[in-house]
């Protein structure tokens, strides 16, 4: 194949995942950290060691292995001198993380139709350079919702998404490389 048809599958498969891509942001955006969380967590007040101090003596209270248990993060109470006085669980990072999770679940569900799609008509498009970069395009939008999803998937659904995958793309090399040579 001539260099200026690879460079225009690659082009083609390039361009089509990230207009698909961009435009799914812009329509549906995600959600953001800071609509949740204040961002303020890991900082501590400038008289305070996060190793410990002598002068500050703190013993982590069940309540506050609880919250880490429960997915929490315990925010912490500080006095004039930088010792933890108490605090309290915060659940804000959880939430934000369901809601993510949710978020990725979905563009996974909206970008495999779109993925099959764009590999069907790459498929049977006339054209066979044009009709490759829809087939490449439509692999890799496929491959960016599946690891957008695989992250919170389970191990049985990862392997069922994986091998529908391969499926496809083992249907892919028979239809548009084995039976177009035999």
């Amino acid at each position: 194949m001539e260099a200026k048809r690879v460079f225009m599958i690659v082009a083609i498969a390039v361009l089509f995942s990230l207009f698909i891509g961009l435009l799914l942001d812009a329509v549906y955006p995600g959600p953001k950290y800071e609509d949740f969380c204040e961002n303020d967590y890991g900082y501590f007040p400038s008289k305070i060691d996060p190793r410990g101090s002598d002068d500050c003596k703190y013993i982590q209270t069940e309540e506050e292995k609880q919250c880490y248990k429960d997915g929490g993060f315990y925010r912490y109470d500080y006095n004039e001198s930088g010792c933890i006085t108490g605090g309290k669980c915060d659940f804000c990072n959880k939430e934000f993380n369901d809601v993510n999770e949710k978020y990725n679940r979905n563009i996974f569900l909206i970008l495999v139709p779109i993925s099959l799609i764009a590999i069907l008509f790459g498929v049977y498009f006339f054209i066979d350079f044009i009709g490759l970069g829809f087939m490449f395009g439509g692999l890799l939008l496929l491959a960016y919702a599946t690891t957008r999803f695989l992250g919170q998937a389970d191990k049985v659904t990862r392997v069922i998404v994986i091998g529908v995958e391969l499926l496809i793309v083992l249907w892919l090399g028979y239809k548009k490389i084995y039976k177009k040579k035999n």
